[in-house]
């Protein structure tokens, strides 16, 4: 027997009535379900004693949806109104689109739906609890943690944010002291849960679940967007909107009916971007060896959270949080293999260390070992990777012709490449004459003439890499590559304005011109 869920307490918290808020949308989805399930039976056995019970089932499940619209209207409508208008227009939207879904028997799309509406809640209450630092109102930002509290699991979770708020809790007064450390650090969950998502997807396409893959770029999406207006204040509008572009990239690909290959190609590709804007958000080394250990950082910190959840005693609780925590795992593992001779310049001794954790990392989680040795593992790894990010770094004056001629000889291998027939290869190599190199000049040249920087940047990152995932002819690949070599010749002109540009980098890592049948790459794919 199908139950519907009732209305938690008023006494509940803003967390418990969004978990309320959450139940009842799955429920709704389940008994709209098995609505559907029902009339196919009905249809194939000619059951008519089965009709009050169709019918009953629909009621139930809008029942609950309303339900679930009663709760935000009771708690958050109002919140979302004062911080963010858009946020209650989007709610709004997604609980009627929701409807029309289950009546027509969209569940599928229903499901997706519901990560708007789930996810946009913690936008809203991430909005209340900053105002609730400006206002120096500790109980209203400790009213609205709790949404975090309930979804991330704070006080087991994350030990270092739950001792900052329970001082909030005795002593008020150090709201002012401890609520932006605390807003910081959930910031930290978001822009992890930005890249999680994204290599969820890439994992979930390897398996050809196209429906989780759907699920998970819905997630990493409205993740951001709790996260973008930080990215807009440190990067400026114009990065944030991009990665803001691109999350809504992956969305559109995965629910594109392109053949799987060819999303999951996309998927890394902006999964490379995304990471690309998030290691220029944090300010670190984006260099390929910078890249690759902020990368291994990043996994090795999802690895310690998904396994708290994963195992107990030996046994494996959580199963989709055990996969998850293999996937982030091997992708560490696989970044530090590509890069150990580059990193092994760096510190003989960390290397030697990283992949020995890494090496017993494996062995634990495979025996469904301790979690507690896991945490000391990642934290010992950590610290290895703290030291050899801070050894990575040097002072250099790089000439900025050196980028342009890099770009020039990448694109020429990708003509090489593309006439050959791989056009993997050809991809990949204009990728990095995009990524690695043209984002480096693409700054000082858009002081001197802002409408061939974008030009340039349209022209290579967007046009001629459509046109080699499209197959066009090596004729048209060729004029599109020559277009390009002649707007950057016209852009060369002007590098005598600005001049050489000065960028901490590793030294090991300043782009060298050699063949790109010896060329070594990064890969932060999964």
């Amino acid at each position: 027997m199908l139950t519907i869920s009732t209305p938690i307490a008023f006494s509940a918290t803003l967390g418990d009535e969004w978990d309320s808020l959450k139940v009842s949308l799955s429920d709704a989805e389940r008994m709209m379900t098995f609505h559907f399930d029902l009339i196919a039976y009905q249809a194939e056995k000619v059951d008519l004693k089965l009709k009050d019970q169709i019918k009953t089932t629909q009621n139930d499940a809008l029942k609950s949806l309303q339900i679930a619209k009663t709760i935000y209207s009771d708690n958050f409508k109002n919140a979302a109104l004062e911080v963010d208008s858009q946020s209650d227009m989007l709610i709004t939207n997604a609980f009627s689109d929701t409807e029309n879904m289950l009546v027509s028997g969209d569940i599928k799309q229903a499901s997706l739906n519901r990560q708007i509406i789930d996810k946009t809640i913690y936008k809203i209450a991430f909005m209340k609890m900053e105002s609730a630092i400006a206002q120096n109102n500790s109980a209203d930002f400790l009213s609205w943690f709790t949404v975090m509290e309930k979804k991330f699991k704070i006080s087991t979770t994350y030990p270092e944010i739950q001792l900052l708020v329970v001082d909030v809790q005795t002593n008020p007064t150090l709201l002012s002291a401890n609520g932006p450390q605390i807003t910081e650090k959930l910031l930290e969950i978001f822009k992890l849960k930005t890249v999680e998502e994204l290599a969820e997807t890439i994992a979930a396409l390897d398996k050809g679940d196209m429906q989780s893959a759907r699920t998970f770029t819905y997630e990493g999406l409205y993740y951001y967007k709790t996260f973008h207006p930080s990215v807009e204040e440190k990067l400026g509008p114009e990065s944030a909107n991009e990665l803001l572009h691109l999350m809504e990239s992956a969305l559109d690909v995965t629910t594109s009916d392109k053949p799987v290959d060819f999303i999951k190609a996309e998927l890394e590709d902006i999964s490379e971007n995304v990471e690309l804007i998030i290691r220029q958000y944090e300010g670190g080394d984006t260099s390929e060896i910078g890249l690759a250990l902020s990368g291994i950082k990043d996994r090795l910190t999802l690895v310690e959270v998904e396994y708290l959840d994963a195992v107990k005693d030996g046994k494996i609780t959580n199963q989709v949080e055990y996969d998850e925590t293999v996937v982030f795992l091997t992708k560490a593992t696989e970044i530090f293999n590509n890069n150990k001779v580059a990193l092994m310049e760096l510190s003989n001794s960390d290397v030697t260390s990283l992949e020995k954790n890494l090496v017993d990392m494996n062995e634990i989680i495979t025996a469904k070992g301790s979690t507690n040795e896991i945490s000391i593992l990642v934290g010992t790894s950590l610290t290895n990777i703290a030291t050899l990010q801070d050894l990575s770094g040097g002072e250099t004056q790089i000439d900025i012709l050196e980028y342009f001629d890099e770009i020039e000889q990448l694109l020429n291998e990708a003509k090489t490449a593309y006439r050959s027939g791989n056009t993997q290869m050809a991809f990949d190599l204009v990728t990095e004459a995009y990524l690695d190199n043209y984002e480096f000049v693409e700054g000082p040249l858009g002081e001197v003439d802002s409408e061939l920087v974008l030009k340039i940047e349209i022209d290579m990152r967007e046009n001629l890499r459509d046109m080699i995932k499209s197959n066009e002819s090596t004729d048209k690949v060729d004029a599109q590559i020559d277009m390009i070599l002649s707007d950057l010749a016209q852009a060369k002109k002007v590098v005598p304005e600005f001049g050489t540009i000065t960028m901490m980098i590793l030294a090991v890592a300043i782009i060298s011109i050699i063949g790109f049948t010896t060329r070594s790459k990064i890969s932060l794919r999964v």
